[in-house]
């Protein structure tokens, strides 16, 4: 009996003493999110086995982070909310028996490498920051105070911000802050301040040179930096105001030249800072007189408008402008409906650029044609990739059915067109894997051609400058990045989700294949989870109503309808009108079109030496064709004939077009696009060719050429006839004496007339469109 009982006695002393001993848990600290931290168990029980689980449940949680078996405690994806999660070490034997530690829940931690510059002068700054683990919720500390922070990477950052000059000399900590739960902070890393660097002030005058007919106007305007005080004094010659001998220029900077040509005839026009006198900036103007007899008569101004609005005028249309007057003839042409653009399906791609030089000639819609084209120059698809009927007609047909619509619907349309998503690679663009990423050719145009360009613009279309000078870049390559992402997830119609080309009809959102998170653009967030067609409507949205949209898109109309160097107040006016067409609506082209037709500057019959624009060789064909009262074949075979010129009907070399909208003249300051491609040798096969159609023209070409030729006994009356036909009474006395001297040299009438009319449309009077 006894021995049982001290038994007894020995298991219960035992048991005490288990309880007696306490379980410890190592160790605490931090883990970052989706990271691992392994637990110890000091049990000195028996067993000494444990159950761990975290805020109370065994094994965790996705929310809260889980714990295996052996203590391993893995956080979860995001930081939780509490960011301090227990986890706790439970004895099997005796549940009464366990310990916990606290861990702590963070963001990777910030690092922060280096600063660029790593010196600045008191006053406005600008740094770039490098170190890892950046978010687009960083932001950076300057001596401890908060400041701009634009987030570019997971690498790099950029701060702008002000010190004052009380900061001089001293040494700052730069420290970056991921904010949140569980946020962290990187070291400092040491900015210099030194003392303040005298802003200088700047002048610059646009236009830089201009040329101008006597008693004609130009308009110059003066930018001024360095200074609160944007006022200038205006001269010309180093005359305050000017004088009538070298031109007057009013306050606002309104330049009137003189009545006759001074000497020399290149004055200099001057604003000087009213903030510091010697300071200023030059602009100079050529002078010349009109080419004697040449000022134009009736039909100028009809005719000059006809250039702009039309592919040129034919007789029709020159007497209609002049019954009914402009703004009657562009209602009746907005009001006509459009010209259809067949497609003759299978590979009959000549067929389609037939058709098209066709319909150029002989379109009743002569707005919409001209408007459709220009609109093609600035979003554009080539025949040179798209080789089909398929791929390049339904473009025709976006490009006609919105010339007069809104910009913001044809961005729409054509971004979910299938032929916009073979030609820029938007179809099957997807959400990157490892070692991929999306395809940026749609994302990096939609930007810089469609509709914001390069560099941030003011409304006028005269580029923002920074405190040095120097052009802003309105998007970096980050933002072409991000805009990519929230393009993916598009294909050609079919089932699957990476569908083959397929042209019946506009492409078709994946949700499967689009990236989901979040896309950081500038001055934009589109939040992560939004559909396929949720983001590309938000990225459109953003570039829609960017700043830069409407001078960007006024001055690539301007320059494709009107001239190639219009002045900042002639973009800055039609910029207004596509911000809003007076009714509230941003982005009416038919508003836009009409202002562009109607201003002033399109309207001054006396042009300035450098207010037109080079024709190319389809319109200065086309027009030739339209002005002898005649027409293209529907069949013709010419495609040919233009690719030699440089201009392959519907096939433009590149996204820029059949040029590049900045091309500028040789050894000249002025824009001229189509000047690239009108070299030597395109000259000559120009000429060529409007000798073919006035001697040859074949069943391409049917132009009338009796009226001429009624009138070729009368030397005097063929070159008046000749010169109202193509120049509207503008030709020079000395050109139509060398007319008169190659008529008589003919043996016949229609020689006559032939020598006449080529010897004309070979002039640089009729070459460019004044």
């Amino acid at each position: 009996m006894i021995p049982h009982l001290l038994r007894l006695a020995a298991v219960f002393l035992l048991a005490g003493l288990a309880h007696a001993q306490s379980i410890t848990v190592y160790s605490s600290g931090n883990v970052v999110r989706g990271g691992s931290r392994q637990l110890t168990a000091y049990v000195p029980l028996s067993p000494a086995t444990v159950v761990w689980s975290v805020n109370g449940v065994p094994g965790g949680d996705a929310v809260f982070g889980t714990v295996s078996a052996t203590g391993l405690y893995r956080a979860p994806a995001a930081v939780p909310e509490p960011n301090v999660v227990s986890v706790r070490a439970t004895s099997t034997a005796y549940p009464d028996q366990s310990h916990a530690v606290a861990l702590t829940v963070t963001q990777p931690a910030v690092n922060l490498w280096s600063i660029s510059p790593a010196s600045v002068p008191a006053g406005d700054y600008s740094l770039r920051l490098n170190g890892s683990n950046f978010i687009a919720g960083s932001v950076v500390h300057v001596g401890g105070v908060p400041v701009a922070t634009t987030f570019l990477s997971a690498t790099g950052l950029r701060a702008v911000g002000r010190l004052d000059a009380a900061f001089a000399g001293k040494s700052l900590d730069v420290t970056v802050v991921n904010p949140g739960l569980g946020g962290t902070v990187s070291s400092a890393v040491k900015l210099a301040v030194t003392a303040p660097v005298a802003v200088p002030v700047t002048v610059a005058v646009s236009p830089a040179s201009a040329g101008l007919n006597t008693g004609a106007t130009r308009q110059f305007t003066a930018s001024v930096g360095g200074t609160a005080n944007p006022a200038v004094v205006w001269s010309v010659a180093g005359i305050v105001g000017g004088n009538p001998v070298v031109g007057t220029i009013s306050a606002s900077g309104l330049y009137t030249a003189p009545a006759a040509v001074p000497a020399p005839a290149t004055v200099a026009i001057r604003a000087a800072s009213v903030a510091d006198p010697a300071v200023g900036a030059n602009a100079t103007v050529t002078l010349s007189a009109p080419p004697a007899g040449g000022l134009g008569t009736g039909n100028l101004a009809a005719g000059r408008f006809l250039e702009q609005a039309a592919y040129g005028p034919t007789p029709a249309a020159l007497a209609r402008v002049q019954q009914i007057g402009i703004p009657a003839w562009l209602d009746e042409q907005f009001a006509l409906p459009e010209t259809p653009i067949p497609n003759p399906g299978g590979m009959a791609m000549s067929a389609v650029q037939a058709q098209y030089l066709h319909r150029l000639a002989t379109a009743p819609d002569q707005l919409r044609q001209r408007v459709a084209y220009a609109l093609g120059q600035i979003v554009v698809i080539s025949a040179n990739k798209n080789i089909y009927p398929d791929e390049i007609v339904p473009y025709l047909q976006i490009l006609s059915r919105h010339a007069f619509g809104n910009y913001r619907a044809f961005l729409g349309e054509i971004s979910r067109s299938a032929q916009m998503g073979k030609y820029l690679d938007l179809a099957n663009s997807n959400a990157p894997t490892p070692g991929s990423a999306a395809n940026e050719n749609f994302a990096r145009e939609l930007m810089q051609l469609f509709t914001i360009g390069l560099y941030l613009l003011k409304p006028d279309g005269s580029l923002e400058l920074d405190a040095q000078e120097r052009p802003i870049r309105a998007y970096d390559q980050f933002t072409v990045q991000q805009v990519a992402l929230a393009l993916t997830g598009w294909t050609f119609a079919g089932p699957a989700d990476n569908n083959w080309e397929n042209f019946s009809g506009p492409l078709q959102p994946r949700p499967a294949n689009h990236y989901a998170g979040a896309k950081q653009l500038v001055g934009l967030t589109l939040p992560a989870g939004q559909s396929v067609d949720a983001d590309l409507d938000g990225v459109l949205d953003w570039l829609f109503h960017h700043r830069n949209t409407a001078p960007f898109i006024a001055t690539r109309l301007i320059r494709a309808l009107v001239k190639s160097n219009p002045t900042a107040a002639y973009i800055g006016r039609v910029s207004a009108v596509f911000a809003d067409n007076g009714a509230g609506v941003r982005g009416d082209l038919r508003a836009v079109v009409r202002a562009i037709l109607t201003d002033p500057e399109a309207r001054q019959d006396q042009s300035p030496a450098d207010g037109g624009r080079l024709k190319d060789p389809i319109f200065n064909v086309v027009a030739f064709v339209r002005a002898l009262g005649g027409s293209v074949s529907a069949a013709n075979q010419q495609a040919w004939t233009f690719s030699r010129m440089s201009q392959t009907p519907l096939s433009p070399a590149s996204v820029f077009g059949f040029y590049s909208p900045l091309f500028r003249v040789p050894r000249s300051s002025l824009v001229g696009p189509e000047f690239q491609i009108y070299g030597p040798t395109e000259s000559v096969l120009r000429g060529n060719l409007f000798w073919q159609i006035l001697s040859n023209p074949g069943a391409d070409f049917a132009v009338d050429l009796a009226p001429f030729v009624n009138l070729a006994g009368d030397t005097s009356a063929l070159v008046d006839a000749v010169d109202q036909t193509l120049l509207y009474g503008r030709m020079p006395a000395a050109m139509r004496q060398s007319l008169a001297t190659a008529i008589a040299a003919q043996p016949d009438a229609l020689s006559r007339t032939r020598t006449a009319l080529y010897l004309a449309a070979l002039s640089g009077f009729y070459a460019v469109q004044h």
